[in-house]
């Protein structure tokens, strides 16, 4: 499908929705099928009834809650086969990812990318518990990837968040929400999945679930545990002689070329297929007590561990993105492994009570999180150091390691007010620390001979080496206060105060770094930032089929540090530290039904101004560099419509389109990337996406009933940066899924990805080590899958 197709369709789908909201007529009593867009599903338990969701803190349904939102309940996930946070973004509009693979993703929001900067622009949220990713790594802000077993919804919240949720949020925020353990009955379910990936092999999942009452009325336990395997698809291939560069010279003084030699025109010495295999091994325990009628207390442990052999990434062909060789492999002189793991551990406990004028929520998280990974260095080295004026004439077997621990402690205090009347209030406070240590590892015995005072001033051959200790404090008051002017119409206000302090540490050494040799070079900086972040929002409710709403509301990001550059190799900039960016978001948006809750249209269009833009920059000396580029804007239309016109049939479609560009530059950026203009896109941002589902479910027999859903999601192009910029190829995925559905079990036979695209999911992601013009590896995904699903409920 063209972008300008898609660009017609979503204009029809929001004629078509005004038209639905404003000339539907005929009976408007009755409920509406859940509000789940692309993943709603035609049957008697998940179609009759809203999903209860506590966006604004207190339960409402979606289309009451004047926000633009989305919800997506458990159910609705399982039956679909959603499992991580791919299908989360392929469902939801406004929703973007950057990914190599399960535990490297960022979140984007509205064209909001988080490709610069230290701090993510999306919000992250286990329960009551922020989850912040690291601040320093290289390889960018990758939020956890959960498993999505026994959750009770997932909630989306678009555009700023700040003043109801303690970890303020630019752009939006995703909670995930668990099931809570029930006081009274002891209960249970167990899934397994077992398929075969196209070029990969046999992937199998377990995941169990017990709810265990332990004192009636005053005490249970809920236990989930998730055992995931999925084979690779992406092969490694180790080509001897190594082709060299070719092209030296046009690409910028120093590199031995700009174009990688053709590593396809010998055969392979060594062939290792699936290398990107992957395992998840984690679970989940919460405690659930009464204290009295007025009284809970909730406490819960989180453990997940990813493992992968390797990056879910093959290299790209000389002239394009598409696959070298017209196959997904990886070229290497060597034969190296590339593993990573993603580590991550969560404590928390929850207090909630009733004050009488208020009910009171106390959540107390500690959460850690370490990841590992390695990759092979050995040719982006060679061209390192020809582009540091020390020629080579062989490849040397070279890795380059990155290890990030982060660990936050948390506190939020909040109090909603008890009262129905008039005005209705939230009052809060926040406190956060959180640390991020960011280490590199890169040796090469080369180095120790050629660098800067021969062997004894690097005798291991340091490359670089860093150690980068970054610590962030947060402290914010926050809250929001409804007024009913009438009936229909209902003023909200909110304001949050917030003060950032930074502090951070740089250590480096190596032959690319200050000070040329083994000796270590020593940075500290220090900033802090407050100010305000206000909200208003006007909603208008003349009956539950209809909401309408006006939002204006800030957001804030604090700014952050790059790493050391030395000088003398071509840098144009070395600036160390760069400062806040700042968004105001504004929107209008409507929310209604009709025919008993068988249509269903919500959509809004927003307008964002984005100032002191943090942009990641690519510089001709290798170098990655955060800089506040100018102001950029972003702007479009989202829209989610729900048909139901029969009780066996579900029609579901969601469309967005996001211009999100600069649109003005800092001259000095200009003047370093001639290519760095007005007009340039927001990185990793689709200018279109959308998702189209038919769901069909009917009864075959008293016992049973047969459940069909066929999903088509759209993401278009957008820009990403490697060595330049380049442009990421549209995509269609293909989903199909027939269930039979018994009293206690449900079997799903599913084909996903039936066309086997091959999308382009972003371009050098996790290349941590260097960044040369000579090669590019390109993020994609799962290849075509099919499998058997089967769920037991006992």
């Amino acid at each position: 499908m063209t972008d300008s197709r898609l660009a017609s369709r979503i204009l029809v789908m929001l004629v078509i929705g005004t038209a639905c909201r404003a000339a539907i007529g005929g009976p408007t009593t009755g409920t509406a099928p859940t509000n789940s867009a692309v993943l709603s599903q035609s049957s008697a338990d998940s179609t009759l009834g809203e999903i209860v969701v506590t966006a604004e803190k207190r339960k409402s349904t979606i289309q009451a809650t004047p926000i633009s939102m989305s919800a997506l309940s458990g159910a609705q996930l399982a039956a679909a086969g959603v499992t991580g946070l791919k299908g989360i973004a392929l469902a939801v509009p406004g929703i973007s990812m950057r990914t190599a693979g399960p535990g490297q993703s960022e979140l984007e929001m509205r064209g909001l990318s988080s490709s610069g900067g230290s701090s993510p622009t999306v919000g992250f949220y286990l329960n009551d518990y922020p989850l912040s990713p690291p601040a320093a790594a290289v390889v960018g802000k990758v939020v956890i990837d959960p498993g999505l077993y026994d959750v009770s919804r997932v909630e989306v919240l678009r555009g700023p968040q700040g003043t109801l949720y303690g970890s303020g949020s630019m752009g939006g925020t995703i909670k995930l929400v668990t099931n809570e353990p029930q006081f009274n009955r002891f209960y249970g379910s167990a899934n397994v999945i077992g398929s075969d990936t196209d070029g990969g092999g046999f992937n199998h999942t377990i995941n169990v679930m017990l709810n265990l009452p332990v004192i009636d009325n005053r005490l249970a336990l809920r236990i989930v545990g998730t055992n995931e395997y999925n084979t690779g698809w992406v092969s490694r291939a180790v080509v001897t002689p190594f082709p060299f560069p070719m092209n030296a010279g046009s690409c910028g003084a120093g590199w031995p070329g700009c174009i990688r030699g053709d590593v396809t025109a010998t055969p392979a010495a060594q062939h290792i297929p699936r290398v990107n295999w992957e395992r998840l091994d984690g679970g989940r325990i919460e405690l659930l007590g009464k204290i009295n009628s007025d009284w809970r207390l909730d406490a819960l442990a989180m453990f997940q561990k990813i493992t992968m052999g390797g990056y879910s990434e093959y290299d790209a062909s000389q002239t394009n993105l598409t696959p070298a060789g017209g196959s997904l492999t990886h070229y290497q002189p060597y034969n190296i492994n590339e593993p990573f793991s993603d580590q991550f551990s969560l404590f928390g406990v929850t207090l909630n009570g009733d004050l009488g004028f208020a009910k009171l929520t106390s959540a107390t998280e500690y959460y850690s999180r370490e990841e590992r990974q390695t990759q092979d260095a050995s040719e982006a080295l060679y061209s390192v150091l020809n582009l540091y004026g020390f020629p080579t004439q062989t490849f040397e077997p070279v890795t380059f390691s990155e290890n990030d621990w982060t660990k936050q402690i948390s506190q939020e205090l909040r109090l909603t007010s008890s009262s129905h009347g008039r005005l209705q209030w939230i009052a809060g406070a926040f406190f956060s620390h959180f640390e991020s240590i960011f280490e590199e590892i890169n040796n090469d015995a080369y180095a120790a001979s050629d660098s800067t005072g021969g062997a004894a001033a690097n005798p291991l051959g340091i490359v670089y080496q860093a150690h980068n200790p970054y610590y962030i404090q947060q402290y914010a008051l926050f809250g929001e206060a409804d007024y009913a002017l009438t009936h229909a119409l209902k003023l909200t206000t909110g304001l949050r105060w917030y003060r950032f302090q930074t502090n951070v540490y740089e250590e480096s050494s190596g032959i690319s770094t200050a000070s040329g040799n083994a000796v270590p070079t020593f940075s500290h900086f220090t900033a802090s930032s407050n100010g305000f972040n206000p909200k208003v929002t006007l909603s208008y409710e003349p009956t539950d089929k209809f909401t309408g709403y006006v939002t204006a509301a800030r957001g804030f990001r604090p700014g952050g540090v790059n790493q050391q550059i030395p000088v003398g190799i071509g840098c144009n900039l070395t600036n160390e530290t760069y400062g806040p960016d700042n968004v105001w978001n504004y929107e209008l948006g409507e929310k209604s039904r009709r025919y008993r809750g068988r249509v269903i249209v919500n959509a809004d269009i927003f307008y964002i101004r984005w100032g002191n833009v943090q942009q990641l920059l690519n510089q001709g000396c290798g170098y990655p560099l955060t800089q506040n580029a100018g102001t950029a804007e972003s702007y479009g239309p989202e829209l989610e419509v729900i048909l139901h016109p029969t009780e066996h049939w579900t029609v579901s479609m969601t469309g967005t389109h996001t211009h999100a560009a600069l649109k003005s530059v800092n001259p000095v950026i200009t003047q370093a990337d001639p290519y760095f203009s007005s007009g340039l896109p927001i990185l990793n941002i689709p200018n279109y996406t959308g998702s189209l589902a038919v769901a069909y479910d009917t009864r075959v027999s008293k016992n049973y009933r047969l459940s069909l859903r066929a999903t088509d999601s759209y993401v278009g192009s957008s820009t990403d940066i490697s060595y330049t910029y380049a442009t990421l190829a549209p995509y269609d995925l293909v989903d199909l899924r027939a269930g039979l559905i018994g009293g206690r079990w449900t079997v799903n036979i599913f084909a996903d990805n039936v066309t086997n695209k091959h999308a382009q999911l972003g371009i050098n992601t996790t290349s941590f080590d260097w960044v040369i013009p000579s090669l590019t590896r390109v993020a994609t995904n799962t290849p075509r899958t099919i499998g058997v699903d089967l769920s037991v409920h006992f």
